[in-house]
């Protein structure tokens, strides 16, 4: 877990005055994606995953309930082409850091990469299988941010699952 981390909203809204006033604005290059820019707080929860993920930005005893809603509530898995088996969509969080793109909700896809960009709704144990061995990032562009190392898909793999209320009719 070297490499894990949350992005604070004081990390995402960081642009210190002093620096903003020494800098001149550089223009956006004319093939810019049609992303918006990250907001300056936390995302406006739309679930319960999202409330649970804003919430272990301050709270520790949050965290284990974020991550088991993670692995077993429903997840958004941005894909590379629109057909559902086409490969998980790889970002570039960093220069040294290629990630398949999780987020919490629908609105999330639609906010950092467009409503038309392909996706796939699934539990998250099924969006952590299929990028077994990636890099991952949870909500990309956004306030709270999660990266994992293939480790820690792993370790959220090894998880058990809950327990089943049985086959239903």
């Amino acid at each position: 877990m070297r490499r894990r981390f949350f992005l604070g909203a004081a990390v995402a809204a960081g642009v210190s005055p002093a620096f903003a006033q020494t800098t001149t604005p550089t223009p956006a290059p004319a093939a810019a994606p049609a992303a918006t820019p990250s907001p300056q707080g936390p995302i406006e929860p739309v679930n319960a995953l999202e409330y649970a993920f804003v919430a272990a930005l301050t709270d520790e005893r949050m965290r284990p309930i974020f991550r088991e809603y993670l692995v077993n509530t429903h997840v958004v898995l941005a894909l590379s082409g629109a057909a559902q088996n086409s490969a998980p969509l790889e970002v570039d969080v960093r220069d040294d850091f290629r990630a398949a793109a999780i987020f919490t909700s629908t609105q999330r896809v639609d906010q950092v990469l467009g409503a038309n960009a392909p996706r796939i709704v699934i539990n998250g144990r099924a969006a952590f299988e299929r990028v077994t061995g990636k890099n991952v990032v949870i909500n990309y562009r956004l306030v709270p941010m999660l990266t994992l190392e293939p480790s820690d898909v792993a370790r959220y793999l090894a998880a058990a699952p809950p327990p089943s209320a049985g086959p239903t009719q």
